[in-house]
């Protein structure tokens, strides 16, 4: 293998057949990649548009996409969801919207001259947009040289074998571009275009394209002791890695003692990028990456001066933690209203802020249940007409009502499970919303509980 920078990838290239992406059987080539990269972009850079919104549900063609937008000169932005409500609602930041395998078709016929010139890895950008605390989606300006570094880092750290890279999660968070896309691409690795969301497929798709490492999350992992025989992924799976939220403690013990060692977790954020690392055999605390400076600021909040950011400027993150003697640190909790989903970011205001357009809903109030598994408990104070719907046609009626209103931004997993209709929410005299006053309003179940 040849470590070739983003920026330079297509400008230096690969042997005609070097392996670049398994899709479902077939094997696509450097060849075809960078053909239909230099294709598309050449077509864009005919084009007025300058701002592109890159909603391509398939790996390959977002990777195609991507580069084919950087090449021609222009910016590409990233939606936090693939939901039609997400799309919609950037499309007046950009000037046009790749989403499709008819828009990436047919851009191969290009003669003999393939030749793109290598990137400007300070210009071109990709910005990622994020859950803010505020309740407004936060727009995440990055530009490829972020990108590259922190790839560089991994390969430096965990770059040991060549196999493929198959992946359980998408690769349109910041995750899954990293670990199946840019670390792949860069480093000569093949990833397969399939997202493996069950574990038999997963063990399928290894035992057909051979050992390989797998990109995977907390919710997915913790789930498959019950669905295969952790013992099967043995010489097959070279490495697991897990982020998007902290591995159970549970669950790393069932891997460790089925394959000897649990997955490989990261630590990190869209804002931030990487910042630590854990293999969980002796304790959960986490180590730094190279290259970053950890702190705890005002209120024990995680303070980073990080290789991954545009600037040396510290940065204050959202969660609190404890350093320790020997240079690493234990997360203690999250200080603001951003949770995790089956490792999904949510800001729970963003969502109250939704829930309080629909004309059923007067007032919205979110919070976290903690189950076999973490959900949301929504309580409403409901408007007039919604008052009317409830009488009319009961609480699951409404709650399913209420949760198409919400899948217009949010993946299914995201929406509230529980859903409660006081006549007021549960302030106190301070006029507050305390946790425990809302938790109180789930203390029974109800019908139409998910």
């Amino acid at each position: 293998m040849m470590w070739l920078p983003l920026g330079q990838l297509l400008a230096v290239g690969r042997a005609p057949r070097h392996p670049v992406a398994w899709l479902e059987e077939r094997l696509v080539e450097w060849s075809e990649f960078h053909a239909r990269v230099a294709g598309l972009s050449r077509i864009l850079a005919a084009r007025a548009e300058r701002t592109w919104l890159l909603a391509c549900p398939e790996p390959l063609d977002f990777a195609i996409a991507l580069f084919a937008v950087w090449h021609a000169g222009c910016r590409a932005l990233l939606p936090p969801s693939l939901r039609e409500g997400a799309i919609a609602e950037l499309r007046p930041l950009v000037d046009g919207v790749i989403d499709d395998m008819a828009t990436l078709a047919g851009h191969t016929d290009l003669g003999s001259d393939l030749s793109l010139a290598p990137l400007d890895a300070q210009v071109c950008g990709l910005d990622l947009f994020t859950s803010g605390s505020s309740g407004t989606p936060k727009r995440v300006v990055k530009h490829l040289g972020q990108f590259e570094a922190e790839i560089a880092t991994l390969e430096g750290l965990w770059g040991e074998d060549a196999g493929p890279v198959l992946a359980t999660v998408p690769h349109h968070h910041i995750y899954g571009l990293l670990f199946r896309l840019f670390w792949p691409l860069a480093s000569g690795r093949p990833f397969d275009n399939q997202t493996c969301d069950a574990p038999e497929f997963l063990l399928a798709r290894l035992g057909r394209l051979g050992p390989g490492r797998v990109v995977s999350s907390p919710s997915q992992l913790a789930r498959m002791p019950e669905l295969i025989n952790l013992k099967q992924l043995a010489g097959r799976a070279t490495r697991i890695y897990s982020s998007g939220g902290p591995l159970n403690a549970a669950t790393a013990a069932h891997f460790r003692a089925a394959l000897g060692q649990p997955p490989l977790e990261i630590l990190g954020s869209t804002e931030t990028g990487g910042i630590a690392w854990r293999i969980q055999t002796d304790d959960d605390a986490w180590t730094p990456l190279p290259g970053m400076a950890v702190s705890v600021g005002d209120a024990d909040a995680l303070t980073l001066v990080s290789p991954f950011l545009p600037d040396t400027n510290p940065l204050t993150t959202g969660d609190t933690a404890e350093l320790l003697e020997d240079g690493r640190f234990r997360l203690l909790g999250r200080g603001d209203r951003i949770v995790k989903i089956e490792e999904k970011r949510l800001a729970l205001a963003e969502m109250e802020a939704r829930l309080a357009t629909h004309p059923w809903v007067g007032e919205a109030a979110l919070v976290v249940l903690r189950g076999r598994r973490q959900t949301l408990g929504a309580v409403l104070r409901l408007s007039a007409a919604g008052r009317l719907a409830l009488a009319n046609t009961g609480r699951a009626a409404c709650a399913r009502e209420l949760r198409r209103h919400l899948g217009h931004w949010y993946d299914a997993v995201l929406l509230p499970r529980q859903w409660r209709y006081p006549d007021t929410l549960p302030y106190d005299e301070r006029g507050k919303l305390p946790l425990v006053n809302l938790h109180q309003q789930f203390a029974t179940a109800e019908p139409g509980d998910a």
